[in-house]
């Protein structure tokens, strides 16, 4: 009884999966861009609060009548120039949600825009730290008058407590995004990131 061997299969090569893009840069781009998107809508609305709020007679004559000097000056400045910040993040948010749109089509333009991006929205992380610390310094300065001693103490040590709590949270807060930041910077720049870039 004679037995034959069973016909060889043919040996099947893998297809490659997908076409050699990392696997993070779809999900960022598309997480980013819905985030772009919604803080557009919310500073865009920031604007015209502004512009309403700079033509009101009553709070114009409470900012130059009032005594502002518990005020921190960034704050002071900000609400001189609320419009003119409003609008800056409004852009801001706008050139972040096109360039994550580029990055889902590829552009090399919207990679070094979202780079750039990643670098100043750090900055103003620590920028947004130093203001928070700034004006708790400035009310554990400018306490009532009319408080005694010992509760000026008490309150005096609540804020010192509440200023290192707060501005701790964001000073870790903007370390850690700091860090995220850097490491998508790191990352976007490798070789097998920066060939898929290629239309200009």
């Amino acid at each position: 009884m004679s037995s034959t061997l069973p016909p060889l299969l043919p040996h099947a090569v893998p297809r490659p999966k997908g076409d050699g893009t990392p696997a993070f840069l779809a999900p960022l781009a598309k997480s980013v861009l819905v985030i772009c998107i919604l803080s557009a809508v919310c500073w865009a609305g920031g604007v015209v609060l502004a512009v309403v709020l700079s033509k009101s007679a009553w709070l114009q004559d409470l900012l130059h009548d009032s005594d502002l000097s518990w005020m921190p000056p960034s704050l002071r400045w900000f609400s001189r120039h609320a419009v003119a910040v409003n609008v800056a993040l409004t852009v801001l948010s706008v050139a972040g949600a096109l360039a994550s749109w580029g990055l889902l089509r590829r552009y090399r333009w919207a990679l070094w825009t979202f780079i750039v991006l990643l670098v100043v929205t750090a900055v103003l992380n620590f920028a947004g730290a130093w203001v928070v610390d700034e004006v708790f310094r400035l009310l554990m300065v400018h306490l009532p008058p009319n408080v005694d001693a010992a509760d000026a103490a008490q309150v005096h040590r609540e804020l010192l407590m509440q200023r290192v709590i707060y501005t701790g949270m964001m000073i870790i807060t903007s370390l850690a995004f700091a860090a995220l930041h850097a490491w998508l910077v790191l990352r976007l720049l490798r070789p097998d990131v920066q060939r898929l870039f290629a239309k200009p």
